[in-house]
């Protein structure tokens, strides 16, 4: 019997042979891809925390190489201070400063005030400064200088404040003319101020070439020489934003200064402040780089590192994991045909619970026969069938009511919108409201012409009608739900109104337990509020909400059309009373005549009880007039006035 029905069930379903390869093209990627991911996260770590290490790496040596090179600064800026201080060059240079130029005096000067700034040159056989020479503060000209070219020129980086000559400082600056064209140099300021001087004097120690190709090549922490090779595992150069870069070359002691404003480097760095970021470089290389200001001089230092190299080793790590995965998907592959081979004869139970299932046969079960594994899944798959079923009928419920609500809303606003009279559109509005939904109480509040308070148009039942007659009102933005909604324009739920500060408690509802308004409005305008009440708590869901706003939006453009119908009737009855009245009056030459019918035929259009018509004349036709008109009173034909 049993090898009948499994004969049966590959009859029915022919395709049961390739099930092993389709399970395992199923399941396959289910281990392969967390082995995948696993690999690529571990991939990832470890590129992560390589780059993590370097960048450490990066700033420690950074902080350290920027410390060295403000050690470096600050020396010279002590020297130049402490030379400033010498009695012999300040006498020397008050004479200089105060002798004639070209004079003997100024020239004697000038040869000794040289043999000072020679001396200031150089500590202890190693050159502080590629030169020195000492400038009028007022027109930047040089009075002495360790390059004997320089004296008498004029540098105008004074003249145009490029280089401060206030305090004490050290600057980079590129491309000064008569120091350093075409260059990067770095100026070490010292202002020179002495008693009975016609002018200021400022000493200018300048590094340039050699010395600054020093300092660099003392930074180089990534660089080491084997013989006369330099190997560069990393770069540090120098910044001097917005685009300069200061580098070393290979095989020279000189830096080459080159403007770069493309380099994307200086897209990146903040030149106030420390940083590390990865980019491409120009060559299209991806780079990691730390950044450093080199104190107060507007230089930055620059350590650059290559991760192709870096991460070089990572390749392997690449190579091993493709491997392991590839051994790993055919093993897998194995296993798996193996075991859904023993494992297809329950599945087909399971497998034609599933199409029944799909095809609506929430009645269908699974044999609960087996006590292992496969029995337990069965049996969750009928705890499933419930389940489903239970929220399959759940959802039908919820979309019939909302069909309901919906449709309800639409005969409202079918029946509401037919309707032309403004009171009976609102009374024909609140009694559906109630009767559809099955509301305790239906109301519906007009704003007055001056939108201060919002008059109790129309109501359900006798509450309503005893509020009407009261003249029942609220005031707009006042301690109301009603008041609240048409102040804001906003619709406002109460689930619980003794919870709600704003509710109004009104005496004729006793048993209101929820109140729910949304505004009546068109274009922004607002005209008034719908207000349904139950006498149950928690009665208003939020679909209730929009369904309400939705019927509100049509009873709006219904009130606006009818108020619109009442005024154009309003006009049309004025222009037919006015045609009336003319019609009437003309031919008659009588004033007397005049009078009379005028006042009668507005009498009977209007309705009015009593009428009187007055005629004005003016005072040229009153001294011309013979005879005076009397006031004519019209009324009714059975009772004149």
């Amino acid at each position: 019997m049993f090898q009948l029905r499994d004969r049966l069930r590959t009859i029915q379903n022919p395709l049961r042979g390739s099930m092993g390869r389709r399970l395992a093209i199923i399941i396959l990627p289910v281990v392969l891809i967390p082995l995948i991911l696993q690999g690529g996260a571990f991939f990832i770590r470890a590129r992560t925390d390589m780059l993590d290490q370097a960048t450490s790496q990066l700033e420690a040596d950074l902080r350290t190489e920027t410390q060295t090179i403000s050690d470096w600064v600050t020396i010279r800026e002590e020297r130049l201070l402490l030379g400033s201080q010498r009695e012999s060059l300040r006498t020397t240079l008050l004479s200089l400063i105060n002798t004639r130029l070209g004079s003997q005096t100024f020239q004697y000067a000038q040869d000794n005030i040289r043999v000072d700034l020679l001396d200031l040159q150089s500590q202890t056989e190693q050159n502080l400064f590629s030169d020195i020479l000492i400038v009028k503060a007022s027109d930047g000209s040089v009075l002495a200088a360790t390059d004997e070219a320089w004296e008498g020129e004029i540098l105008t980086a004074i003249r145009d404040g490029s280089l401060p000559i206030d305090e004490l400082t050290s600057l980079a600056l590129y491309n000064v003319p008569l120091l350093s064209p075409d260059k990067m140099s770095m100026f070490t300021i010292m202002p020179i101020r002495i008693p009975m001087a016609n002018d200021d004097a400022v000493m200018i120690g300048v590094n340039t070439d050699l010395t600054l190709g020093q300092l660099l090549e003392s930074v180089q922490v990534y660089t080491e020489r084997i013989g006369v090779y330099r190997v560069e595992r990393g770069e540090t150069y120098f910044l001097l934003p917005p685009d300069v870069i200061i580098r070393l070359p290979r095989y020279s002691m000189e830096p080459e200064a080159t403007e770069q404003p493309d380099n994307p480097i200086f897209a990146i760095l903040d030149p106030a402040q420390s940083g590390t970021s990865q980019y491409t470089n120009e060559d299209g290389d991806p780079m990691l780089a730390a950044f450093s200001p080199i104190g107060e001089t507007g230089l930055m230092l620059a350590m650059e590192l290559s991760q192709t190299e870096m991460l070089g080793n990572l390749a392997t790590l690449a190579n091993s994991s493709i491997l392991i995965v590839v051994v790993t998907a055919i093993v897998v592959t194995i296993l798996i045909t193996i075991v859904t081979n023993r494992l297809l004869a329950p599945l087909g139970d399971l497998t034609e619970f599933a199409e029944r299932i799909s095809r609506g046969d929430w009645q269908y079960r699974v044999p609960e026969e087996r006590d292992d594994e496969l029995g337990l899944l069965a049996q969750a798959f009928n705890r499933m069938a419930t389940d489903l079923r239970g929220i399959y009928q759940s959802l039908e419920e919820r979309v019939e009511e909302r069909t309901r609500q919906i449709q309800t809303a639409s005969q409202v606003a079918r029946a509401v919108t037919a309707t032309p009279a403004l009171e009976d559109l609102l009374l024909k509005a609140v009694n559906l409201i109630r009767d559809q939904f099955g509301y305790y109480y239906v109301s519906i509040f007009l704003l007055d012409e001056h939108n201060e308070y919002a008059n109790l148009a129309e109501a359900t039942g006798d509450v309503g009608k005893a509020l009407i007659a009261r003249g029942h009102r609220l005031q707009v933005g006042g301690q109301s739900i009603i008041g609240w909604v048409t102040s804001n324009n906003q619709p406002r739920v109460s689930s619980e109104v003794s919870q709600d500060p704003v509710h109004f408690r009104n005496e004729f509802l006793p048993d209101t337990r929820a109140e729910l308004a949304v505004p009546l409005q068109v274009g922004g305008t607002v005209l008034g509020a719908l207000d349904v009440q139950s006498d149950h708590v928690e009665a208003f869901k939020p679909q209730d909400v929009e369904v309400l706003q939705t019927l509100a939006d049509q009873l709006s453009a219904a009130i606006q059309n009818a108020r619109l119908a009442q005024s154009s009737a309003l006009a049309a009855d004025r222009a037919r009373v006015i045609s009336q009245v003319t019609q009437e009056l003309s031919g008659m030459l009588e004033v007397e005549q005049v009078l009379e019918r005028a006042a009668s035929v507005l009498h009977q259009a209007l309705g009015q009880p009593e009428l009187q018509v007055e005629l004005v004349l003016s005072q040229e036709y009153q001294e011309s007039s013979t005879r005076p008109i009397d006031t004519l009173a019209g009324s009714s034909e059975e009772d004149e006035a």
